[in-house]
């Protein structure tokens, strides 16, 4: 499902809601649904970037920058800070997966829980993250100034340009299946490689509202530095509202499919696809009434909260 295609629809004829939006407002309407969370999870989200630039600016007063080992030490500062930025991504992408599908989420709470809970592959993710940024960073430019002097050069620099084009686009799935699956981190980054080649459209879509979003800000800087509270979990959620229901489709029901079991997303839907708890009150009756008012309901004692209806099973694979 794309920022820009329909959403399914079961069977043929008339839709069931006829008047549900379309996926490019729908989307907008649950982001500013959410704008104020969103923008909360901004700012916790740029406070675990601050270990990073804090040593960047220690670095900067004790090493010139004359020096090489100047850039030894700043590549590695940068790659050693994505132990912390690898899980905390993993937290905004639960975070807003969770309001892209309108589940409840709890802003603080969700947001560390999910860091403790998926530090170890976050961590990692972070660090190869940082890894292939640095590495791109050097091959750019160098492979540019080469190829002014020697065209050969323009090979290595557009598998460069490919590889990072598709590594960007294998990270609209990697950090969400990492909070929604306990695969390895192996297995993440193939299946991202392949649910970016399935679903090609709404790849190439975040692709191309990414590439927008990065050119204005680099075209309208610096008055676009006061974005920077804003972008991440624009685009985070952009991801999320597109991609995830891909993972759904492709990696979350086959599983539950596999093993004849149901998918708790589906809990508030029936077997033929209708909604279980139906607002009608046109088929409400009124509570009989006595002289003096309604009747007052009798009291009983004990514990009148309702059981939960689920099996208490452990989950295995899906969370």
């Amino acid at each position: 499902m794309g920022l820009f295609s329909k959403y399914e629809e079961p069977g043929k004829g008339v839709p069931k809601n006829p008047d549900q939006k379309l996926p490019f407002f729908r989307f907008f309407e649950l982001y500013f649904g959410h704008f104020s969370k969103l923008i909360l999870l901004n700012f916790i989200y740029i406070v675990c970037f601050l270990p990073m630039f804090a040593g960047i600016i220690v670095m900067q007063m004790f090493i010139s920058e004359d020096s090489n080992l100047y850039y030894l030490a700043f590549y590695l500062i940068v790659v050693l800070c994505g132990v912390i930025i690898g899980p905390a991504t993993c937290s905004v992408a639960k975070l807003t997966r969770n309001m892209s599908i309108e589940k409840p989420t709890f802003l603080w709470h969700d947001f560390w829980d999910t860091f403790k809970t998926n530090f170890k592959q976050g961590a990692i993710m972070g660090v190869i993250d940082m890894l292939f940024i640095s590495a791109v960073s050097v091959s750019f430019p160098m492979y540019y100034n080469m190829a002014e002097s020697n065209s050969t050069f323009y090979i290595p620099f557009a598998v460069c340009l490919i590889c990072s084009v598709l590594f960007l686009m294998m990270h609209f799935y990697i950090y969400f299946l990492i909070v929604t699956t306990d695969l390895g981190l192996w297995k993440i980054l193939k299946n991202s490689f392949l649910l970016t080649a399935i679903d090609i459209k709404s790849s190439v879509i975040n692709l191309v509202a990414t590439a927008i979003v990065l050119i204005l800000v680099v075209i309208f800087f610096p008055y676009t530095a006061i974005l920077i509270i804003i972008i991440p979990t624009f685009m985070l959620f952009l991801y999320a509202f597109n991609c995830y229901p891909v993972i759904r489709k492709y990696v979350i029901q086959p599983y539950y499919d596999e093993r004849g079991e149901r998918n708790p997303e589906l809990d508030y839907v029936d077997e033929d696809g209708e909604t279980v708890f139906v607002d009608a009150p046109e088929l409400e009756e009124a509570p009989p009434r006595e002289k003096g008012g309604l009747r007052k309901k009798k009291e009983t004692s004990g514990n009148t909260a309702p059981r939960s209806s689920g099996s208490g099973r452990k989950k295995k694979t899906i969370r």
